[in-house]
């Protein structure tokens, strides 16, 4: 039914809102489980077996009591312009670094922006969110990747 690819991107996706492998593996077989279950005819879509995993990722977290998603900090700026992201280039490791430093939230935002080439204002509608935490996320994100940038630039000086 699915395809290796399909398959490949939806593990993707929950090692991005877990950031463990185990996890990331049982989270997508009880998201397929569900997709299965409905009984309905089954065609693949990924908007909605993604959204089946982040349902179940969102319960397991309230199952063992764990904040997932940081607040959001009404008075931070917001990144207006989205593209300036495109124009900053991180590099692989700097990738892994920024990973580690982002919560659940900053994560999916990141890999439905960078992965699946997603618009904030379609990331807004897909997370039922607005576009403006989308936007303030990005901003977020590309701090961090702009300090982590800096702080390797200077140990490549000082070295």
């Amino acid at each position: 039914m699915l395809t290796r690819e399909q398959l490949q991107s939806l593990y993707r996706y929950s090692f991005c809102l877990t950031a463990d492998r185990g996890r990331a593996e049982d989270l997508l077989q009880n998201g397929l489980e569900k997709w299965l279950k409905c009984g309905k005819e089954l065609e693949y879509s990924h908007a909605y077996i993604r959204k089946i995993i982040r349902n179940q990722f969102i319960d397991d977290c309230r199952r063992q009591h764990k904040l997932a998603f940081e607040s959001i900090d009404e008075h931070a700026a917001v990144l207006l312009d989205e593209t300036s992201l495109e124009t900053l280039q991180i590099q692989h490791n700097l990738i892994e670094q920024v990973f580690e430093l982002l919560n659940v939230a900053e994560r999916e935002v990141l890999y439905l922006w960078a992965v699946d080439g997603y618009t904030a204002a379609e990331i807004a509608k897909d997370l039922a969110q607005p576009r403006g935490t989308v936007l303030s996320r990005l901003h977020r994100i590309k701090q961090k990747v702009v300090e982590m940038s800096e702080g390797d630039w200077m140990k490549e000086v000082s070295s």
